[in-house]
């Protein structure tokens, strides 16, 4: 059965400030007996307001952010100051104003011209900085999840190579193209953070808590060896208790 913790905040506002502090403690704990801690960061509204608590205190001082490593789950394949871009929301949120070492921020280049170039680039520069094991470990993903039960660039009715880490994608509705995380990347991490928030996903976001077989993307995150929390409010949580699921 999957082991996950379900925590319902009463807001986003709440929501976001529960989320920052418990990344910052995640990566102060990581950081207490490492050189430095790696996080792979999300796109999306929710997280842009957790994302904006990290560049002003207490959040920016708690920990030293230039001992961070810092990767995308997924991204469009536009330039990285396309406002779609989601590596520009995070620099524009909080990266440009910690100013962490330019060799830590690792961005997929979704503009270069074959995406899937672009995915196998990407999966060359995390073996790089995570060296060793056969499947990388970060310390610590956050995901999303879309109303269609999408999380990263993976999206329900679309197959994808469960033997890479890194792939290119597309959307389905507007045909974009993307690049993406594949569960076998992201559920070799310790932590894993869902931040889901909103009225329209209180349906999907239910079926996907009540059965871990659901046919969508986001109930393919499972990491046999780590902890699975879904952080929400009350508007995205609200069909949980109707299910009378444990939280």
């Amino acid at each position: 059965m999957r082991r996950q913790t379900i925590e319902i905040y009463t807001d986003t506002e709440s929501l976001s400030h529960a989320a920052a502090g418990r990344i910052v403690s995640i990566l102060e704990e990581r950081l207490a007996g490492n050189e430095y801690a790696t996080l792979v960061l999300t796109g999306g509204r929710t997280p842009k307001p957790v994302y904006e608590l990290f560049a002003s205190p207490p959040y920016s001082d708690r920990i030293d952010w230039g001992r961070i490593h810092f990767f995308w789950g997924d991204e469009r394949c536009v330039p990285p100051e396309d406002p779609e871009s989601n590596f520009g929301m995070a620099w524009s949120a909080f990266i440009s104003k910690i100013q962490p070492p330019a060799g830590h921020i690792h961005r997929m280049r979704g503009e270069m011209q074959d995406p899937a170039d672009a995915a196998s680039l990407y999966e060359r520069e995390i073996r790089e900085v995570l060296p060793g094991p056969r499947i990388p470990r970060f310390d610590l993903v956050l995901l999303g999840m879309g109303e269609d039960g999408h999380t990263a660039s993976l999206f329900p009715g679309k197959a994808w190579n469960g033997r890479k880490l890194v792939i290119a994608t597309r959307e389905p509705r507007s045909g974009s193209t993307r690049i993406s995380m594949t569960p076998r990347l992201l559920n070799r991490a310790p932590v894993i953070l869902f931040l889901v928030a909103g009225l329209n996903k209180a349906e999907t976001l239910a079926r996907v808590l009540a059965d871990p077989a659901a046919d969508l993307p986001a109930s393919k995150i499972d990491p046999p060896n780590g902890s699975l929390t879904w952080m929400v409010d009350e508007a995205a949580g609200g069909r949980i208790r109707d299910l009378r699921l444990e939280i």
